[in-house]
C-alpha cells in the first residue's frame, strides 16, 4: 500500500503534523513517484495549459491533470488562485472561456479518496444508490459486493459515487431555481461552476459576515425558502449552517452538497434536518429572530414529506 501521507504533507503544508513513524517503517515509494502514479490516474492534457496560479510543484501537477481537460474543452483559460482548501477539495478561482458568458468559474477539485476525512460519511449514505462517473447507478452485482465489501475497487466507486451525487444534486436544485452553483462542466475528479465574488475577493461565508439589520430577516427568509424548496425536492442539504453559506452583496449561495440525503431512503433524514433548521436558526438568533427551530423543522417535514410517504420511514437521532 502506498504510503500517500507524504504527499498529502506536501500538497497540504498546513496540516496537523503526522505521528512519526514507526523506526522499522520504510516507504515504499519516494514522492516523486506517489505524484507521478496520482497524475497518471487523472485525465491526460494539452501542453498549452500553463496555470498563473502559483503552487507547489505537486499542487501544479494536480491542477494541470484535473483542471486541465476544462482548458482543452475552451472552459477556462487560466487559474488564478485558491479560494478554499479542505480536507475534502480544494476551490480555485478560473479565468471563464469568453464563449461561456461568465468572467470567472469556481473549479472544485477533490481529494482522492484516500484523503478523504469526513466524519460518520456512512450516515450520510445510507438509503443512497452507487453512482458511477456519469451519475448513473451502478447496477452491476459484483460491483455492489465489491463496494460493500470495501475492497480497493468498491473504495474507488464509493469515492466516484460520492461526488457524482454531488454533481446530481447541484443540478437537479439549480434547475428547481435554488440558490446553488450552476454547473459549467464536470471532469474525473473535478466541477467547473458558479463563481461569487471577484477577482481578487472571493465571496465570504456567512459566518464571517456582519449582516446589516435590514438584511437579516429577508436573508433569514430566502434561506428557510431554499431549505423547504430543498426538502420538496426530496433534498437535503445535511450540512447546512453558516459556513457553507456565501454572501456577496446581497446575494447569497449555498454550497456544499456530497453529504446530501434522501429524505425519504434515509432513516436518519428528520434528525439531519432539524439539525440543519437548528444551525441556522442559531446563526440568526444574534440578529434578533427568534424562532422555533425543532417546531419549524417538523411543520416542513410533515408538510413535504410525511404527508407523502407511506409508510413512514422511522427516524433516528443524530447529534446537534
Amino acid at each position: 500500500m502506498l504510503n500517500f501521507s507524504y504527499y498529502e504533507d506536501t500538497f497540504d503544508p498546513g496540516a496537523p503534523r503526522r505521528k512519526k513513524l514507526r523506526p522499522n517503517y520504510k516507504p515504499k515509494r519516494r514522492r516523486e513517484e506517489i505524484a507521478a502514479s496520482l497524475a497518471d490516474k487523472a485525465a491526460p492534457t494539452g501542453d498549452g495549459f500553463n496555470p498563473t496560479f502559483s503552487a507547489s510543484r505537486h499542487e501544479h501537477e494536480w491542477i494541470v491533470n484535473y483542471l486541465g481537460p476544462f482548458y482543452d474543452d475552451h472552459q477556462i483559460t487560466d487559474v488564478l488562485r485558491l479560494v478554499k482548501g479542505g480536507k475534502e477539495a480544494n476551490v480555485y478561482c478560473c479565468a471563464a472561456h469568453p464563449a461561456l458568458g461568465a468572467e470567472l468559474l469556481a473549479a472544485k477539485v477533490y481529494r482522492p479518496r484516500m484523503f478523504r476525512n469526513l466524519r460518520n460519511d456512512a450516515l450520510y449514505r445510507r438509503g443512497r444508490e452507487i453512482l458511477d462517473a456519469e451519475g448513473k447507478a451502478v447496477r452491476d452485482p459484483k460491483a455492489l459486493v465489491a463496494a460493500a465489501k470495501k475492497t480497493s475497487f468498491g473504495q474507488e466507486l464509493l469515492h466516484t459515487s460520492w461526488l457524482a451525487h454531488e454533481g446530481n444534486t447541484l443540478r437537479l436544485l439549480a434547475e428547481a431555481g435554488a440558490d446553488v452553483p450552476r454547473i459549467f462542466a464536470r471532469g474525473e475528479n473535478a466541477i467547473l461552476m458558479t463563481y461569487l465574488g471577484d477577482r481578487d475577493s472571493p465571496a465570504p461565508t456567512l459566518n464571517h459576515v456582519t449582516l446589516p439589520p435590514r438584511r437579516a430577516r429577508p436573508l433569514f427568509d430566502r434561506l428557510l425558502h431554499n431549505v423547504e424548496l430543498m426538502l420538496a425536492h426530496r433534498k437535503v442539504h445535511g450540512d447546512l449552517s453558516a459556513y457553507n453559506v456565501l454572501y456577496w452583496e446581497g446575494d447569497i449561495c449555498i454550497i456544499d452538497f456530497p453529504q446530501a440525503i434522501d429524505p425519504f431512503t434515509n432513516p436518519a433524514a428528520f434528525g439531519i434536518f432539524r439539525r440543519d433548521v437548528t444551525r441556522l436558526c442559531e446563526y440568526f438568533d444574534k440578529y434578533g429572530i427568534s424562532a422555533n427551530a425543532g417546531q419549524l423543522a417538523r411543520t416542513l417535514w410533515d408538510k413535504h414529506v410525511v404527508a407523502k410517504q407511506e409508510p413512514e420511514l422511522p427516524t433516528e437521532d443524530v447529534e446537534e
